[in-house]
């Protein structure tokens, strides 16, 4: 038994020091795009329904989402959709976290573009996805035409600018570090892992 607990000391030692042995490097895992830091911090996603690469991080983001709860923003951009669709897949993912069902709008909305290989073409081919997450079409169009729900796309657009955004999926920590995926060429089946200390390392570098 004694062995047992010595090898399993031993084993967690080794993971530890070989975390805290990874070397981040400004200009290979990561970028710096503010001379500032926001005063809390937080984590954006900027993502989109139509793009492919964003469903396959999927993981990734839920990682995220997990660890750091509110501090994990997720940011619809209004580059990437089907024509007559950027105003409404933002508004959409606006309403959707005004009335509490992300999880639910956003596994669907992937799994139908995804694995379905059917694309929300419409505000009704995405209001019959709501109706699937339990949200009638009625209290749809109340939060669709509010306020919240305007000024939220508003505040992604915005972001999606400021942090010169040009292609998804786009990590940027503190308002001040973008996430760089191709330093992380030699990960293999550990990228995620990898990606997911350099976002805590991030989260924590001007604490």
């Amino acid at each position: 038994m004694k062995k047992y607990v010595l090898a399993l000391v031993a084993a967690v030692s080794f993971f530890s020091v070989q975390s805290q042995a990874m070397d981040f490097r400004e200009g290979v895992h990561y970028e710096v795009i503010s001379e500032t830091a926001t005063e809390s911090p937080e984590i954006i996603d900027f993502f989109s329904f139509y793009c492919n690469a964003c469903y396959q991080f999927r993981p990734f983001s839920q990682m995220l989402e997990n660890e750091f709860g509110d501090t994990y923003k997720a940011y619809q951009v209004d580059f990437i959709a089907p024509r007559d669709m950027s105003e409404v897949i933002v508004r959409a993912w606006a309403v959707a976290q005004i009335l509490g069902v992300e999880k639910e709008v956003k596994d669907r909305i992937f799994h139908q573009h995804f694995v379905r290989r059917q694309n929300s073409n419409s505000l009704n081919d995405l209001k019959a996805i709501f109706e699937q997450a339990g949200i009638e079409a009625a209290r749809f169009d109340q939060a669709y035409g509010s306020f919240p729900a305007r000024s939220l796309s508003n505040r992604m657009r915005s972001a999606a600018s400021q942090f010169n955004v040009r292609g998804t999926p786009t990590y940027i920590v503190n308002g001040k570090y973008r996430m760089l995926q191709q330093g992380f060429r030699d990960s293999g089946n550990q990228f995620f892992e990898h990606y997911f200390e350099l976002a805590k390392y991030l989260l924590n570098k001007d604490a």
